[in-house]
C-alpha cells in the first residue's frame, strides 16, 4: 500500500512501524524495548521533543524507571522534562516520493552488476548448485559484504559495544510504510563455518527450526560432510565475485549524497544506512524483474519444505 503524508492509517506507534537495526555483536537491540508497555507510543509523540506534561496530557505517563531503560538503550535524550526521540523516524512523507528515486538508482545500476551475478551463478552450477544463485547474491554480497565496503568509506559506524553502549552499538532507525517483502540474514556460527540463512517473515519461523537441528549442528562442525548447500570460503570464486557487487553497490551509496540528504534528521551513518538498505531490496527486485535472479521456491510464497529451506542456506568456512 503506497501512503500519502496525510493518511489517517500511519500508526502513531513506533512499534507498528518497520524498526531496523545495524548492530552486529549486539548483546540486544532496542527492538524489543520499543515494544515494551507504550514506549512505541511515547517515542512517536517526542520526534522532535516534547515534555512530561505534554506526554500525560496524551495518556502516556512513564515511570524514571522506563525513561532511564530508554535512555540506556540510546532511544531518547533527556534535558529537565523535555524528552526527544534519538533516533531517525523516517514516515511516508519522506519514503513516498524517495523510493521511486531507489528504484531508478537501482535500475540503473544492473548493467554493472549483473555480469557478477551471472558469474556467480555459473560458478554454483559448476559445483552443481541450481537453486541458490537468490541466496548467495543477497546473503553474500549485497547484504553481507556491503556493510564492510561501506565502513571503508566512511559510511558504516562502529558496532563495537562500550561501557557506554553495553548492549547495543550502531545505528537504528523507524520507517513506514515497512517493507514488507524484503529479506534479511541471519547467520549461526559454529566450529568450522557459519550458517548464513536467507529470510523472510513468512520462513523466518520454518529457518529458526532448521537452525536448531542435528542435522546443522553437524554441518558447522564438518562443512565438507555433505554436497547439497554451497560452501563459500574467502577468496574462492563465489567470494570474489560477490565483493565486487558488494564494492559497485557501496559506490552507489556513496555517490547518492542527494538521496541520502533527502533522508532528514540523520547524519552520515545514518542515511547512508537506511538508503542502503532501501536500495538492496529494490535492487533485488530489479534483479528478479530483469531475469537475472529468481528467488527460492518459499519466498515466493510457496511451501516452505526441507528442499525449499535448503535453497534459502549456505555455509561460508571461517
Amino acid at each position: 500500500m503506497t501512503h500519502s503524508p496525510g493518511d489517517h492509517d500511519v500508526p502513531a506507534d513506533l512499534a507498528r512501524w518497520g524498526l531496523h537495526a545495524f548492530a552486529l555483536g549486539a548483546r540486544s537491540t532496542p527492538h524489543a524495548v520499543v515494544a515494551m508497555d507504550d514506549n512505541g507510543v511515547l517515542l512517536h509523540h517526542a520526534r522532535g521533543g516534547t515534555t512530561l506534561a505534554e506526554l500525560r496530557a496524551r495518556g502516556v505517563t512513564p515511570s524514571q524507571s522506563r525513561l532511564e531503560l530508554l535512555r540506556l538503550y540510546g532511544l531518547i535524550t533527556t534535558d529537565g522534562d523535555r524528552v526527544t526521540t534519538a533516533f531517525p523516524v523516517v514516515g511516508p512523507e519522506v519514503l513516498a516520493p524517495l523510493r521511486p528515486r531507489i528504484r531508478r538508482l537501482a535500475a540503473d545500476s544492473l548493467p554493472g552488476i549483473g555480469g557478477e551475478v551471472a558469474a556467480i551463478a555459473a560458478e554454483l552450477r559448476r559445483r552443481g548448485h541450481t537453486g541458490h544463485d537468490y541466496t548467495v547474491v543477497f546473503g553474500h554480497a549485497v547484504d553481507g559484504l556491503l556493510w564492510d565496503r561501506l565502513r571503508a568509506r566512511g559510511l558504516a559506524p562502529s558496532t563495537e559495544l562500550s561501557i557506554e553502549r553495553p548492549y547495543w552499538n550502531g545505528a537504528f532507525w523507524a520507517i513506514h510504510p515497512p517493507n514488507e517483502g524484503g529479506a534479511g540474514v541471519n547467520e549461526l556460527p559454529g566450529a568450522a563455518a557459519t550458517l548464513v540463512m536467507v529470510w523472510t517473515r513468512d520462513t523466518a519461523p520454518a529457518l529458526r527450526k532448521l537452525s536448531g537441528s542435528a542435522a546443522v549442528r553437524r554441518l558447522l562442525e564438518d562443512p565438507a560432510a555433505q554436497t547439497g548447500i554451497p560452501v563459500l570460503a574467502a577468496g574462492d570464486a563465489l567470494h570474489h565475485h560477490a565483493l565486487d557487487i558488494a564494492e559497485t553497490i557501496a559506490r552507489t551509496i556513496e555517490r547518492a549524497g542527494e538521496l541520502r540528504a533527502a533522508i532528514p534528521d540523520t547524519d552520515r551513518h545514518q542515511g547512508a544506512l537506511i538508503l542502503a538498505h532501501e536500495f538492496i531490496w529494490a535492487l533485488m527486485e530489479e534483479l528478479v524483474a530483469a531475469g537475472h535472479l529468481e528467488p527460492p521456491a518459499a519466498l515466493r510464497g510457496r511451501e516452505p519444505t526441507p528442499r525449499a529451506l535448503n535453497e534459502q542456506v549456505f555455509l561460508r568456512l571461517h
